[in-house]
């Protein structure tokens, strides 16, 4: 006999609410104007006495469940007369909702100096702050649908059931709950995704990245121009529509429509543009979008969205290379809203506006029960329907132009790991590592890279070449293993290299764009000598904190290497001077090494290594000790998805002792036209080296700001930022900053993303008095 437990038992009567909601009544129908039978779109349908909605979709179709009946819906729409209808028994089909226009009558009007718009605007105003007074938090269950069209075909529909959760410090952040597309694994588009639902009552509105200050802002009245357009009736009330624009071109606001309700002076819709449009960086060229937004009254006069409606229009590619346009329409219905629930602690303070429940994709059956749902127009059904079932992002996208197979840009992000990691993993580690290049002393070194993967608990790196010159192969091996004492962390490593290895270490612009440009004919940045090394590290990573310490032991080898290669350049003719000698021999010593926070934003790096003689059986005596300090915050524009910035990064070292010149400290400069941040633009194809030597190296990226305040909105609808930048080295020790007086200081101006291209252009001056043309990667 099959016996049920207590607990089974428990579990069973608490899983019955799922079962009746199969059994929920679906009211489905649709609104239109008695007059003509014309569709209302956006209507709001409402359960009267329930936080329980829907909106109509395009075609004014809705569908709405209800736990039971008999049910009153409440139909509204502004400039018709709402409609209550009694539900007592299953309807036999979709219900036909005729709604009947109203019109209003028009006061004497009398003028005045004074906007009438503002006059409301303050009242909305005065009404907000007093609404928000108790307000703590939201709640709302949500649905979003994002069609994806190529031009006019249909590429992707993807739908999600959310968690929305509003704080009025954490704004609206969602969880998403259940997650669907069709076609199924068919990628992620990189340029366009669905829009969380924001909440146009707040101060500020997140949107594709910057921060825009709403219509509703305390301080809107000196943000945005207000006109009185025309009024409208709803239920017998006044409705203002009021017409807003940005007072200032380069402010991140928004340009559009309020509708306003008389008496109370609550918002009941919002349509808006963002302004500028220049938050776009390439290869976007242009992301145009439109919103709509419409609330409804829950309990004590406090009004809430209900739905949203975004549409918009991506433009991308580069010079050479264009792509078809990608449209979007996403449409949001929010219901069964909360208020002043408690809200979850991760969703409470800020932080991304989305996060995904790891079992998101498994979860079809949240959208049956769904009370947010909204239904497909016909032509949404039409195109769904005939869409390709193997279409994906990438076939919908794909290049043309003359450079289409040498620039194309990524289109898209798989969705399946186990996919991404067959097509894309092999090539990312073997391609990975700088064991490519070319000098003076091996003439060209192919090589390979091979590490493991990047969530893989062992991690290693192994890698091979071959010096053409020096007839020999080299190789390097890194093996770290992961250890954990109680709440302590970190890697166990060993690593061992028999290569050419650089002078005072390679810089930023590592091995091969310098290697390459010494075949071109540029002269070698670099000079070399043998590393055979062994060395073992011990590394601590701090909990909860952006902080990783390690200790390391080196035995290594040092040999001089002579110049092996008479050739003089593909490009240009250059006789590359020899290589210098080093003083060979055997170091063996002990390193310290650390890093605080993330190098890109706040961060310091530090190392002291010793080598203490015939202690150690090694032929160097030196304290050796380096830093390097990075800090980077945002200055004008703050709100948008392109800050202006400044940079500062400092870096140096000194010695004491008899440090060999492999072990010394560096500043570059180019190699040929390419230089990095922390280079001197000036300094052609060589660099500063001592025992004793500091850098200052500064940028401030202006962005697309300054070509707008210009009016040149042509090159800042293209994503052309300008930017400013400086480097200044000091040392009592260097040769080369001799005739420099130990000073050596640089400026210049650059742009960035010139005509969509992902490169930078900069020319600089120097204390050499000379003029220089650089090229680079984009600073950020």
């Amino acid at each position: 006999m099959n016996r049920v437990s207590l607990p089974l038992l428990i579990c069973m009567l608490l899983l019955l609410p799922a079962g009746f909601a199969e059994a929920q009544v679906r009211i489905s129908g649709r609104v239109v104007i008695e007059s003509d039978g014309y569709p209302l779109p956006s209507a709001t349908v409402q359960q009267e006495g329930s936080t329980r909605g829907t909106v109509t979709n395009g075609d004014g179709q809705f569908l709405l469940v209800v736990p039971a009946l008999p049910v009153d819906l409440v139909v509204r729409y502004i400039g018709f007369r709402s409609e209550r209808i009694r539900i007592e028994e299953h309807p036999r089909g979709p219900l036909l909702i005729e709604m009947k226009a109203s019109s209003i009558s028009l006061d004497e009007v009398f003028v005045t100096d004074e906007n009438p718009a503002e006059n409301i605007m303050r009242q909305v105003l005065l009404a907000k702050e007093s609404m928000r007074k108790h307000l703590k938090s939201t709640y709302a269950d949500t649905y979003t649908r994002f069609m994806l069209y190529s031009e006019m075909d249909l590429v992707q529909m993807n739908e999600s059931v959310r968690a929305s959760w509003w704080t009025p410090n954490s704004r609206t952040r969602e969880l998403v709950r259940a997650d669907r597309s069709r076609p199924a694994r068919s990628g992620r588009f990189l340029f366009a995704s669905p829009h969380n639902v924001p909440n146009f009552y707040d101060d500020d509105i997140d949107i594709l990245g910057s921060r825009y200050a709403g219509p509703l802002h305390p301080d809107a009245l000196n943000m945005y121009r207000y006109s009185l357009g025309e009024r409208r009736d709803l239920d017998g009330q006044v409705v203002f529509d009021i017409y807003f624009v940005p007072k200032s071109a380069t402010r991140p606001t928004f340009s559009g429509h309020l509708a306003v309700l008389d008496s109370v002076f609550a918002v009941l819709e919002v349509s808006a543009r963002p302004h500028p449009g220049t938050v776009v960086l390439p290869p976007v060229q242009q992301h145009d979008v439109y919103l709509e937004q419409r609330f409804s009254s829950f309990g004590d006069s406090l009004w809430l969205p209900v739905d949203l409606f975004a549409s918009g229009v991506v433009a991308f590619g580069r010079t050479g290379v264009n792509y078809p346009s990608a449209r979007y329409e996403q449409i949001s219905g929010l219901s069964l809203h909360v208020v002043n629930p408690p809200v979850p602690d991760s969703l409470s303070v800020p932080g991304p506006a989305i996060l995904w429940h790891p079992l998101a994709d498994r979860r079809d059956e949240l959208f049956a029960r769904n009370p947010s749902f909204i239904p497909m127009t016909p032509k949404e059904t039409v195109s769904l329907a005939t869409m390709d079932p193997s279409m994906t992002i990438d076939r919908a996208f794909r290049p043309v132009g003359l450079l289409s197979d040498y620039a194309a840009v990524q289109v898209s992000e798989d969705q399946d790991p186990e996919q991404a990691a067959t097509q894309l993993g092999l090539v990312r580690r073997l391609t990975g590592g700088d064991w490519f290049w070319y000098n003076r002393v091996d003439g060209w070194h192919p090589g390979i890279n091979y590490v493991s993967q990047p969530d893989a608990a062992l991690q290693w790196r192994t890698s091979a070449g071959f010096s053409w010159n020096r007839k020999r192969i080299s190789h390097r091996a890194e093996l770290n293993i992961p250890w954990q004492v109680g709440g302590v962390s970190g890697y166990a490593g060993l690593q061992s290299q028999d290569a050419t290895s650089v002078v005072a270490r390679p810089d930023a612009l590592g091995r091969f764009v310098p290697g390459f440009m010494t075949y071109l004919g540029y002269n070698d940045l670099y000079d070399y000598y043998s590393r055979r090394a062994v060395s073992f590290n011990i590394d601590l990573v701090i909990p909860n904190a952006p902080i990783v310490l390690s200790a390391k032991a080196h035995t290594e080898m040092h040999e001089s290497l002579e110049k092996l290669t008479e050739f003089k350049g593909w490009m240009f003719r250059n006789e590359q001077r020899e290589n210098p000698s080093i003083n060979p021999g055997d170091l063996r010593s002990v390193e310290f090494v650390g890093r605080i926070g993330d190098r890109e934003r706040l961060a310091l790096d530090f190392s002291y290594e010793r080598s203490p003689g015939s202690y150690f059986d090694s032929d160097w005596d030196f304290h050796r000790y380096e830093a390097r300090g990075t800090i980077k915050f945002e200055t004008f524009y703050r709100r948008r998805g392109r800050p202006n910035w400044l940079r500062i990064t400092a870096m140096g070292g000194t010695a004491s002792g008899d440090l060999p010149v492999q072990r010394q400290f560096t500043l570059s400069g180019s190699a040929g036209p390419f230089s990095d941040f922390t280079g001197f633009r000036t300094l052609r194809s060589s660099r500063f080296v001592a025992d004793k030597i500091g850098g200052i190296f500064w940028a401030h990226d202006f962005t697309t700001a300054l070509f707008e305040q210009l009016g040149l909105w042509s090159l800042a609808d293209s994503g052309m930022g300008l930017y400013v930048f400086g480097g200044h080295a000091f040392s009592s020790r260097v040769r080369e900053i001799g005739k420099f007086g130990g000073r050596f200081h640089e400026i210049g101006i650059g742009i960035s993303y010139p005509f969509g291209m992902r490169v930078r252009a900069e020319v600089a001056t120097g204390s050499d008095g000379g003029i220089s043309f650089r090229f680079g990667r984009p600073l950020n």
